[in-house]
């Protein structure tokens, strides 16, 4: 049996193992990270800072160190261009880690440990997730008239990176929003919190990782989701996720399953 689980839906996914510790890594989703019932991991951000949490809100490019070798973790990584992602960016921060309160989640305890054990199935997973996000949204009430919604232009040009990363240059996806290329990367940033462009490495990260479902070699993934070879592929997971793709596609360690509305969002 496979001791981590990797669940993916279209603008989220979830990553439970028994045991983690990573160097110095970085992505662009945003992250919350949950520990078991009754149980902390370790975070030190870039600067040097560490903290003792049992949850944690990671921007998207927060650099952090962790350590979560003893007792497992629950990592629920929001697409950068989401709804959710915005919302709690918004109410929790876009640029430093933010230590949780363990009693925002304490509801959740017994289906964390379920999740953490490979125990739920997809709907009791995703009721999981949802009801981490809405008790966390709700710890930092909005201003009123406040919305998270992303501009509809924004919308179009994440949905056309999804379809294909590497295919559009930034004047094709300007056109696309009806904007100049400069207001098209300002909107961008303001909305998503990261550029065009790291968005699209994003979307390459994403689409490669559905594709190991598959078992097709990673040189063959590498190439379908957009990198230039399967070194650069490597290097990009090390980067971000502390963990190499033959980790992540190897069926002995990792379980992999893909919500059929991902498959339709991110095609391969």
């Amino acid at each position: 049996m496979s001791d981590a689980h990797l669940h993916l839906w279209e603008d989220r996914f979830l990553y439970a193992t028994h045991a983690i510790a990573s160097g110095l890594t970085a992505r662009a989703s945003g992250t919350v990270l949950l520990a078991p019932p009754g149980r902390t991991f370790t975070l030190v951000s870039g600067a040097g800072e560490r903290v003792q949490a049992s949850a944690a809100w990671v921007p998207p490019l927060v650099a952090r160190r962790l350590d979560a070798s003893r007792w497992g973790l629950l990592s629920l990584n929001i697409d950068p261009a989401a709804y959710h992602h915005r919302l709690l960016a918004d109410r929790l921060g876009s640029r430093a880690i933010r230590v949780l309160a363990p009693q925002i989640l304490a509801p959740l305890a017994q289906a964390c440990e379920g999740a953490l054990h490979g125990q739920l199935d997809a709907a009791e997973l995703q009721a999981l997730c949802d009801g981490a996000l809405r008790r966390i949204a709700g710890t930092a009430p909005p201003p009123p008239g406040y919305t998270p919604a992303l501009d509809p232009r924004v919308r179009r040009v994440a949905a056309a990176i999804r379809r294909d990363p590497q295919a559009s240059p930034l004047t094709t996806l300007a056109e696309i929003a009806g904007l100049s290329a400069d207001r098209l990367t300002h909107l961008f940033r303001e909305q998503a919190g990261l550029s065009v462009t790291r968005y699209a490495l994003w979307a390459k990260i994403r689409r490669a990782i559905q594709q190991m479902r598959e078992g097709a070699p990673l040189t063959q993934v590498a190439l379908a989701g957009g990198f230039s070879d399967s070194a650069h592929m490597s290097r990009t997971f090390q980067s971000c996720f502390g963990l190499a793709p033959s980790f992540l596609s190897d069926p002995r360690r990792v379980q992999l399953s893909v919500d059929d509305a991902a498959t339709r969002a991110w095609p391969a």
